[in-house]
């Protein structure tokens, strides 16, 4: 009897352990997992309950994170290619409407939240000059190698509205 109880003992304190230890999706997110170059692979708004891809619907472009700062190259990857290489005002500003670029340093809120990790992004450059010089907050997660970036509802630059964005990447590096 003593026997059958030991090993009832040991059976629910392996179950426990097990269910104790978390699982990868689990892990407290923390600033070193965004550390790398990411590949983005979706990208789109949400205005109410209608949902766009400001980027088209197959977007493309990187994204860095050091310890300290962001890089950010996207672009619609279904964009015309101008007729050459000095663009005419139209392409210009189709080229423009196509992408987004910037940089800055970041800081991280550490608190866990569904979402992940808050970020606030300090954009010292950027292809659009509403956004230099302005903070940009986002959560951010990492699972496994899938980042996943939300932004809380703001005034989208690119459409005047406010929207949010959601932006999802695999790790490139």
């Amino acid at each position: 009897m003593i026997r059958i109880i030991t090993n009832i003992l040991a059976v629910a304190a392996l179950a426990t352990a097990v269910e104790a230890a978390p699982s990868q999706a689990q892990e407290a997110m923390t600033k070193d997992k965004l550390v790398g170059t990411w590949r983005m692979i979706s990208f789109k708004a949400m205005t109410g309950n209608q949902i766009t891809y400001p980027l088209g619907e197959r977007p493309s472009g990187l994204i860095a994170y050091t310890p300290s700062r962001i890089w950010v190259m996207t672009i619609d990857s279904d964009r015309k290619p101008p007729a050459s290489a000095t663009l005419t005002d139209t392409e210009a500003v189709s080229l423009m409407r196509s992408h987004t670029a910037y940089t800055g340093k970041y800081d991280v809120d550490p608190a866990q939240t569904p979402d992940g990790i808050k970020i606030v992004i300090h954009a010292d450059f950027a292809s659009n000059q509403a956004i230099a010089g302005t903070d940009r907050a986002f959560f951010v997660r990492v699972d496994g190698n899938k980042l996943t970036i939300k932004s809380p509802a703001t005034l989208a630059p690119s459409t005047g509205l406010i929207s949010s964005v959601q932006v999802e990447c695999v790790k490139a590096d």
